[in-house]
Order: structure tokens, then C-alpha cells, then sequence
């Protein structure tokens, strides 16, 4: 537990995150811009192993399954897991729903190739909360789509 907080602490004063945040936590343009941003940076940690985007994405009490079936917290998504053989990871698409003034639904799609050519693609849904004027993702699921 000890080196989850000394990880997250280093993670946060790097500070260096590719979505801006939102000019306003109620403009809806700017938090979908900011949305769509953050969701792509989570696909670019596949293929650059930089975890510093997702310590503001993420909601500290952060929890959501994995791809395998795995419940995740957000120390997990920041351990930097090493180079490994995703040369590429797109968002397809993103739809985003408003569920509440404070909650948004993030449903999308996206597509991984590794060196040896292999795609694996799937699906994933995030809630995102507005909390303390911040938006950030408290839970999320990923659903493996069959390899083209």
C-alpha cells in the first residue's frame, strides 16, 4: 500500500498530460473534447507505456474490470507494465451520454495491432463524474471482441 501512494504522489507532480482539462466543468463541447481526449490517451498507454494521462483521468476510488474479467483500481492502470507488442491503439468511436448533469456515459470501441499484425479489438463502457470540479472516470468495463 505503502508504494501504491509514493507511485501515485510521483505520478501526480509530473503533471504532464496530453487532454487538457476543461475551460468550464459545464460546457459541454469542452468536457466531451476533454472526454474524447482522456479516452485516447488511455488507448496510447498500450503502445507508449506513459501512465502520467490516466492519473487525472482516473477517480482516485477508481474500480472497473478488465478485458479478462479482472477487477482493476487505478494503482493497476498506473504501473507502468513495459514495452510490449501493441504497435498501435485506436479509438473508434465514442458516444457520450449524459446520464445526470454530473455523470456522463462513455461508450466506445477500439482496435489494437501488434508487431506480428494480429488485431484485437473491443468494446468498453467508462462513467465518468463530475466530483469536486473535476471529471473523472470512477468505473469501467471492457469487453474482448472476437480477433480479426
Amino acid at each position: 500500500m505503502k508504494w501504491t501512494a509514493i507511485l501515485l504522489a510521483a505520478l501526480a507532480c509530473t503533471g504532464a498530460q496530453a487532454a487538457e482539462l476543461p475551460k468550464s466543468v459545464r460546457d459541454h463541447a469542452d468536457v466531451e473534447r476533454y472526454i474524447r481526449a482522456c479516452e485516447s490517451d488511455w488507448a496510447a498507454v498500450n503502445v507508449n507505456n506513459d501512465v502520467k494521462p490516466l492519473v487525472a483521468c482516473l477517480a482516485d476510488d477508481y474500480q472497473g474490470v478488465s478485458s479478462k474479467g479482472k477487477v482493476v483500481d487505478k494503482a493497476y492502470h498506473l504501473t507502468p507494465s513495459g514495452p510490449g507488442d501493441v504497435v498501435s491503439d485506436t479509438v473508434d468511436y465514442v458516444h457520450l451520454r449524459y446520464a445526470s448533469p454530473d455523470v456522463i456515459i462513455a461508450q466506445g470501441g477500439e482496435t489494437a495491432v501488434t508487431k506480428s499484425g494480429k488485431r484485437h479489438s473491443l468494446i468498453w463502457t467508462d462513467i465518468w463524474m463530475l466530483r469536486q470540479g473535476k471529471w473523472q472516470i470512477v468505473t469501467s468495463q471492457d469487453s474482448p471482441l472476437p480477433d480479426r
